[in-house]
């Protein structure tokens, strides 16, 4: 047991690091739009107009959690901990009668999403009755990386679904159309960003560099009465300076419930490819306006 579980809390821990490094890069550019950039350059009052515009129209095409008044939710967390067993030991034949997935089965979890600053909590609730060293560790360490990979996913996907990712305007951003979209693009405090946007304002790439570390994003939206909501995200994290460095690509699915007239997610898919896979369904939800 022991050694499985320092396996397994290495792969949580490149999910954790590629998630927060994400979070901390997409909060950092949160106010981007408000940042004195360094790469946009004099553009005439009529051309900047018109790209307010777009971007006016770009705010109204998406959903809002902060537009709708949805401040948090608290939801009962259920993780397929065979899925995550099986996935971080290849090659082995876990049962789900395996003591270790029925001790974690009986944890009771709850998170509570923050969406006014993208944070997130868990109430851990372990099996009261008296548990050996090694399960006392084995619980800890799924504890730690439960909360920093939900806690991560929180952070990265709060700006897609607040609106944070659309610059509130054009100003001081270096700004490019295409034949195929519009690129909006700055420098600031050491963060680089760029959007990348389709003619139909459907935002297909965000990228970031930061730190000496690249994240290129590429969300996808499906449409809801309320407007576009992120369902699906594949992020590719490579050192910026050398093209030949590894690629680790972390690959996102959010499946959506409605609660009280606000969708919040049901099901998280988060795979870091070729390392593991951390699912988990939420229910009982409850939230908060």
């Amino acid at each position: 047991m022991h050694k499985f579980s320092f396996r397994l809390q290495g792969f949580f821990w490149t999910i954790v690091g590629a998630l927060c490094l994400a979070a901390l890069c997409l909060v950092s550019a949160a106010g981007w739009a408000q940042t004195p950039s360094t790469t946009g350059s004099a553009r005439s009052q009529q051309d900047q107009a018109a790209d307010d515009a777009l971007l006016n129209k770009a705010r109204t095409l998406y959903y809002s959690t902060a537009k709708a008044g949805l401040a948090g939710f608290d939801c009962t967390v259920h993780p397929d901990w065979l899925v995550t067993f099986v996935k971080a030991n290849a090659g082995t034949t876990i049962s789900s009668s395996d003591p270790r997935l029925v001790l974690l089965n009986r944890v009771a979890i709850v998170l509570h999403a923050n969406l006014k600053n993208g944070s997130a909590t868990l109430d851990w609730n372990p099996p009261t009755d008296a548990l050996t060293s090694d399960q006392t560790a084995l619980v800890n360490q799924m504890h730690s990386a439960s909360q920093q990979s939900l806690g991560g996913f929180i952070q990265f996907w709060t700006p897609f679904v607040d609106g944070s990712v659309i610059p509130d305007n054009s100003n001081g951003l270096a700004v490019t159309h295409t034949a195929s979209g519009i690129t909006f693009h700055a420098d600031a405090n050491g963060t680089s960003v760029t959007e990348v946007f389709s003619n139909d304002l459907l935002l297909e790439h965000y990228d970031v560099v930061m730190s000496g570390t690249s994240i290129k994003f590429e969300p996808s939206y499906k449409a809801t009465p309320q407007g576009l909501l992120v369902e699906h995200f594949v992020a590719n994290i490579q050192k910026a300076d050398d093209p030949s460095a590894p690629v680790q690509q972390m690959i996102v699915a959010v499946q959506y419930q409605t609660i009280s007239g606000f969708p919040i997610p049901s099901q998280l898919n988060m795979e870091v490819v070729g390392t593991g896979v951390f699912n988990v369904t939420l229910s009982q939800c409850t939230v908060q306006r």
